[in-house]
C-alpha cells in the first residue's frame, strides 16, 4: 500500500467535500491518504472559513516574524516519516517546504507541489516571485491549479510530462442542486425580509473582504449603478478586514444589504434572487459560484486575478471590461439595459458541468499515481 501525506497550512470550508472524496477514491487503489493541517493567521481568522475534518490530523502552526514578513513553522515532520509521497502548497512562507526540499536529495519518498507557481497579485519580477521561482523545479511533480498554470510551468522548464491539471474547483453539482430546488415562493420571501423589490434589479458580491478587492471601486459602481436604477439592490457576502465598512454602508443606505459571512449551501438563495455577481477584482473561485448559480460574473481586466480567471469567457459565460471605474460601469449598465446578461446564463451552465470536484478530484488522483509509479 502506497501513503501519501497532504499538508495545509489551514483547512477552507470549500475543501472539504475535495478531500473527503480523494481519501475515498485513492483508497480504493490501495492508497492511504493522510491529511495534516493547522490554522492560518489573522487574515484567515477574519474571513471565518476555516473547518476541521474529522479524519484529519490538526497540527498547531508556529509563527515567526521576521521583519514586516510573518513565516510559517509546520511541526510535521514526523507525520512524513513512512510515506511515499508528500503534497505541499507552494508558498515561500512554508519554512518546512525548505526542509522537504532538502531531504528530497537523498529519502526515497518523493516530493510534489500544487498551487499557482507564482504569486499572481504580484508583479512576475516582484522579488518574492524570482525567489519562488527559484525552487519550482525541487518537486518531483506539480499539481497545478488551471490550464494556465501548466503553461506557466513549463515556460519555466518544468517537464510537461510531470504536470497534473486539476481545473481548480468547489463542489459545483450540490450547489446546482439546491439552487434548482429553491421555489419561487422562498425567493419572494426572502426579498420582503431584505426588503427588495419583487421586480428590481439585484447584484451580489460574495467573497473575501479585504482591501486589495477595492471595495470603493465596487460600491461607487453601485452608487452610479442606483441613480440610473431606481429599484436596483446590492447584495455583500462574506467578512473579512473590510466588513466593517461595507456593514456601515448597509447601515446607511437601505438598498445595500450585508449578510455576512455564508458558506456551503447557505449563500445559495442569495444568488438565487440575483442577476449578475461583480466581482472586478482578484476573481478566484467566486466565479464557479456564478456559474453553478446561474449569476453570470462581470469582472475587469486586472492583471490580478486568480487562475480561475481563466474559466471566464467574455461573452460567453461572464463579461470582462477593461481595468477602469468608467468602463465597468458602462459594461454593467449596458448589461442590464439591453439584458444581455440573460444569454450569459447558458454559457454559465455549460462552464459548470466541466468544473466539476468529481473531476478535480479524478485529475488529482491520477496525478498522484503516475508520480507514484513513476
Amino acid at each position: 500500500m502506497y501513503k501519501v501525506v497532504i499538508l495545509n497550512r489551514s483547512l477552507i470550508q470549500y475543501r472539504r467535500i475535495f478531500f473527503d472524496l480523494l481519501k475515498k477514491e485513492l483508497n480504493k487503489d490501495d492508497i492511504e491518504l493522510e491529511l495534516i493541517y493547522g490554522k492560518g493567521g489573522n487574515e484567515k481568522k477574519a474571513i471565518k472559513d476555516e473547518i476541521d475534518i474529522d479524519w484529519a490530523t490538526f497540527v498547531p502552526n508556529k509563527t515567526i516574524n521576521i521583519g514586516k514578513t510573518d513565516l510559517t513553522w509546520q511541526p510535521c515532520l514526523k507525520y512524513v516519516k513512512n510515506k511515499d509521497l508528500v503534497v505541499v502548497d507552494s508558498e515561500n512562507k512554508l519554512l518546512i517546504n525548505y526542509v522537504l526540499m532538502f531531504q528530497r536529495l537523498f529519502a526515497k519518498r518523493k516530493l510534489a507541489f500544487w498551487g499557482h507557481g507564482r504569486n499572481l497579485q504580484d508583479d512576475p519580477n516582484s522579488l518574492k516571485n524570482r525567489f519562488k521561482y527559484l525552487f519550482i523545479d525541487k518537486c518531483d511533480w506539480w499539481f497545478g491549479y488551471t490550464k494556465g498554470t501548466k503553461q506557466f510551468l513549463k515556460s519555466k522548464n518544468f517537464p510537461e510530462e510531470k504536470i497534473t491539471v486539476l481545473q481548480n474547483t468547489i463542489d459545483t453539482k450540490g450547489l446546482r442542486n439546491h439552487y434548482l430546488q429553491i421555489k419561487d415562493v422562498d425567493s419572494n420571501k426572502l426579498k420582503i425580509e431584505l426588503g427588495i423589490p419583487e421586480n428590481g434589479f439585484t447584484a451580489i458580491y460574495c467573497g473575501a473582504m479585504y482591501p486589495e478587492k477595492n471595495f470603493d471601486f465596487i460600491l461607487e459602481t453601485c452608487y452610479r449603478l442606483r441613480r440610473e436604477i431606481a429599484d436596483f439592490n446590492m447584495i455583500f457576502i462574506g467578512s473579512g478586514t473590510e466588513a466593517e465598512k461595507i456593514a456601515k454602508v448597509a447601515d446607511d443606505n437601505k438598498w445595500i444589504h450585508y449578510v455576512g459571512p455564508k458558506f456551503g449551501y447557505d449563500r445559495v438563495k442569495y444568488f438565487k434572487i440575483a442577476q449578475i455577481q461583480l466581482l472586478p477584482f482578484y476573481v478566484g473561485l467566486g466565479v464557479v459560484d456564478s456559474f453553478a448559480l446561474e449569476t453570470p460574473t462581470i469582472s475587469t481586466s486586472n492583471p490580478h486575478h486568480g487562475p480561475e480567471i481563466e474559466y471566464l469567457e467574455n461573452g460567453v459565460n461572464g463579461l470582462i471590461s477593461n481595468d477602469n471605474l468608467e468602463d465597468y460601469y458602462q459594461t454593467v449598465i449596458k448589461s442590464i439595459r439591453d439584458k444581455s446578461y440573460l444569454k450569459l446564463i447558458e454559457g454559465c451552465k455549460v462552464s459548470t458541468e466541466k468544473l466539476t470536484v468529481d473531476a478535480m478530484v479524478q485529475n488529482f488522483k491520477n496525478g498522484i499515481i503516475s508520480c507514484l509509479t513513476s
